[in-house]
């Protein structure tokens, strides 16, 4: 099927408009590999180590510890924590297995799974395995078969790792498509025939990548998110990683603001390195914001604040969902704040910064759910979430000067 569509540079498949024939090639392999739920492993071969035998993530650690610590610090290992876990009580057996195809795809990790039409229990269900979320076995293995993108070249410790993996479970199968980004397309990539909202799809990662100048440049997802195949898979939820994919700039009028003169400030964030969209998706938000702040270190009160939020906010109160605002900026767009105000009596300090709130949907939704619904039965995973949630905000950009007598 491929084969004849050398000639095209564009072709559409599934409603999406995939750029090449590569494109084209590796979204083929990834529908395949990535079968919702992940079909089980089936009976261990015989000559496979004890080690090998095993599904968790803990057993691959014996032998490949530095991606263990690294996934273990990543949001993927975090995929079935509290946040979704206390959703699920009154879910649907279909929600649960909509969620479990990226939170917890394997059939293993499945609670129920249907069969013949019917939903039934899964006698199979491995709750350990359940809880390590997008696991080592959900992108590595298929009836026991070990996946893997291509041996690096030059790397001797690879080489030695390679004979020992081949000894406990057999050579791994590896794949260019491993290193494409329609390998996390399926998690990171709504569908087009899914609900769209101003056009877009709720989640429209892949499709954002396609058209920035990321693309162009032959960068893919695991060129920014598993450099040196890390599997840290760093987003907006870490500040180093979000520092290298804008530029924040700054004016001041002033470097010694006096009480009753007009200060002006402008603060400046550039989209200039992110592979999509900045933020991608509907859960972050990031706030340009600058105030004048008095003894307390609380914002004067009267018109002393500024602030524009970079954001796509949804309304999801009504059917079907519309959107409140998406200021999110593309590759190469900027966002700018202007504060020009006479500076008050009360000033003692003027403060512009950056805040960002990785899970600034969720936020909302774990305090509705805990105020609104004291008896559901995920409330203290919810609580739990928001608490995780809270910890994960932080300052992109702080810049403060004491505001002076006149």
């Amino acid at each position: 099927m491929v084969g004849g569509l050398a000639s095209l540079l564009y072709f559409t498949l599934a409603g999406d408009v995939l750029k090449s024939k590569e494109n084209a090639e590796a979204n083929l392999w990834r529908v395949a590999y990535w079968k919702a739920p992940i079909p089980f492993q089936g009976e261990v071969p015989e000559n496979f180590h004890p080690l090998a035998r095993d599904l968790s993530a803990k057993r691959c650690a014996q032998c490949h510890p530095t991606q263990y610590e690294d996934w273990s610090a990543s949001l993927h290992s975090k995929a079935m924590g509290p946040g979704i876990a206390g959703q699920y009580p009154p879910f649907s057996s279909s929600e649960k297995a909509g969620c479990d195809v990226c939170h917890a795809p394997m059939s293993e990790q499945a609670e129920e799974l249907r069969v013949s039409g019917e939903w039934t229990a899964n006698t199979k269900l491995n709750q350990n395995l359940q809880q390590e979320g997008v696991t080592c076995a959900a992108c590595h293995l298929r009836k026991h078969q070990r996946n893997a993108p291509p041996q690096r070249t030059g790397k001797q410790d690879d080489s030695e790792l390679e004979e020992l993996s081949a000894a406990l479970h057999g050579k791994p199968l590896r794949t260019k498509f491993f290193e494409t980004s329609e390998f996390c397309r399926g998690c990171h990539q709504h569908e087009a025939n899914t609900l769209k909202i101003s056009g877009n799809t709720i989640e429209n990662t892949y499709i954002e990548w396609l058209k920035s100048p990321a693309y162009d440049a032959g960068k893919t997802c695991q060129s920014c998110h598993m450099p040196d195949r890390k599997h840290l898979w760093k987003g907006i939820h870490d500040k180093e990683m979000t520092t290298s994919g804008v530029r924040i700039e700054h004016t001041l009028s002033t470097e010694n603001p006096k009480t009753g003169e007009v200060f002006r400030a402008t603060l400046k964030l550039s989209n200039t390195g992110s592979g999509h969209r900045f933020p991608t998706y509907t859960t972050p938000a990031v706030y340009l914001k600058a105030a004048f702040l008095d003894k307390d270190a609380k914002v004067v009160s009267g018109d002393y604040f500024e602030q524009h939020i970079i954001q796509r906010r949804l309304n999801m109160s009504n059917s079907p969902w519309t959107e409140y605002f998406d200021t999110r900026l593309a590759s190469g767009e900027s966002a700018e704040l202007v504060f020009e105000k006479t500076i008050p009596p009360e000033a003692v300090r003027f403060k512009l910064w950056i805040w960002v709130k990785p899970d600034q949907f969720y936020e909302g939704f774990y305090k509705r759910m805990i105020s609104n619904k004291p008896k559901h039965a995920g409330l203290a995973q919810f609580q739990e979430a928001l608490v995780e949630a809270k910890n994960r905000q932080y300052a992109l950009f702080t810049k403060e000067l004491e505001i002076y007598a006149n």
